[in-house]
């Protein structure tokens, strides 16, 4: 069997003895109208609302659109270009802001502003947030967390989000009330927030119960975002279906239909699963790659092994998880971080790979980091696919058992127990 995986801006290709392939686990296929169909359509029948966006909006008012940094593929100047086009006779490009949704990233520069937003870059103002910039305290969720916000979204007369709907390993999913919460919320919010990851219902999928993500749409009750205007992509990148209205409605729409293409049933967990966020920007550092290792680890066996193919060419990503990593290689270790210094940002991501351990799970990675530093994390450096197959054979003996998952990011496993 031959595949080729994203990997930054190209693709690793490799083969595997058909005796030793056990399936390649994709998402559903599934039609797609054209990009302006697609969206036209959304536009015009809106969850929640009682019309459509532009007779809706107040003319003269000031609006704050809020969308996606660079660690998220989004065709978002072309979701601009067809909102933009509905609202420019009711609105001047003054009265309009751009927020790029950072959360705790680093800042978004400024040639990937241009990526993001191409003919908007110049025609809005446009502000990077900053979790540790200016805030304003909101209100506190149910769970006891105060929210802070950024000021540009206190001052705004309507809010618009675009995002992208996807699984989120914790909270659930992402898009709709993510936005708010990381993406535009304060530091201290965003980590009082994220700690409740320990809790079992804060999993991947889970939307209801989870407390993470209750408290995320607590969080938009409290700032008043009129709209979302959310995509389901398609593992390449290609809009699959667009969501737009009220930000609960409209986004638990999004949610359903996700999960019908998305959530993909697997008979039997394999020796060896393959994985790749899918290029570039989800490969841009292993911090958003181990997306990918998270879903994976949901079609191997206990005691098996993952292959993340990620460039990383920003590498790892956030100096807390990278700290973690290389002081604590098991959950005991993690645990015990976490209860000295108190939850933080990054180690997260620790926490996850860290269970994985747990389960007798060994880390393989194909990236540009290089293999001290990879070794440092407690994760197996490889300089090809081939030689992760020599790995297997070795370890689970010739008649070893491998899955192929192209599109780590955005699939998600059902297997059994």
């Amino acid at each position: 069997m031959e595949f080729a995986l994203g990997y930054g801006d190209g693709y690793i290709r490799f083969s595997i003895p058909d005796a030793n392939f056990a399936g390649e686990i994709r998402s559903a296929p599934v039609s797609s109208p054209s990009f302006a169909a697609a969206f036209a359509s959304a536009w015009a029948s809106p969850h929640g609302l009682p019309a459509p966006l532009e007779e809706v909006i107040e003319k003269g008012k000031r609006l704050l659109f809020i969308v996606p940094d660079h660690t998220r593929k989004l065709p978002t100047e072309a979701i601009l270009r067809e909102v933009w086009g509905r609202l420019a006779r009711r609105l001047s490009p003054r009265d309009v802001i751009v927020l790029i949704a950072t959360g705790t990233h680093r800042a978004t520069r400024p040639d990937e502003l241009a990526a993001i937003l191409g003919e908007f870059r110049n025609l809005f103002r446009v502000v990077v947030h900053d979790a540790e910039g200016e805030l304003v305290r909101v209100g506190t969720t149910s769970l006891g967390t105060p929210v802070e916000v950024n000021r540009l979204v206190c001052e705004a007369d309507h809010i618009i989000t675009i995002g992208h709907i996807g699984m989120h390993y914790f909270a659930g999913y992402s898009g709709g009330p993510k936005m708010i919460l990381p993406g535009v919320a304060g530091a201290e919010t965003i980590r009082l927030n994220h700690m409740r990851l320990v809790e079992p219902s804060a999993y991947a999928c889970v939307y209801e119960a989870n407390p993470i993500h209750r408290e995320m749409r607590e969080a938009v009750g409290m700032v008043g975002v009129l709209a979302i205007v959310d995509v389901v992509l398609s593992g390449d990148g290609t809009p699959l279906r667009f969501f737009v209205g009220d930000p609960i409605e409209a986004h638990r729409a999004g949610v359903a239909f996700w999960d019908s293409i998305f959530q993909v049933k697997v008979p039997q967990r394999a020796d060896l699963v393959i994985t790749s966020p899918g290029g570039y920007p989800k490969d841009i550092n292993l911090y958003q790659a181990h997306k990918a290792i998270f879903n994976a680890a949901r079609a191997v066996k206990d005691g098996g092994m993952i292959l993340l193919i990620a460039e990383c060419r920003d590498g790892i990503g956030h100096p807390v998880f990278a700290d973690w990593a290389r002081r604590a290689r098991d959950l005991d270790g993690v645990m015990e971080i976490m209860k000295e210094e108190g939850f933080k940002i990054g180690g997260h991501k620790a926490y996850f790979f860290a269970l994985d351990r747990k389960r007798g799970i060994r880390h393989l990675l194909l990236s540009s980091l290089s293999p001290e530093e990879v070794r440092s994390l407690g994760i197996e450096p490889v300089s090809s696919v081939a030689e992760a197959l020599d790995l297997a054979r070795e370890t689970f003996g010739p008649n070893f058992s491998v899955l192929v998952m192209p599109h780590g990011n955005d699939t998600f496993p059902v297997s059994p127990p």
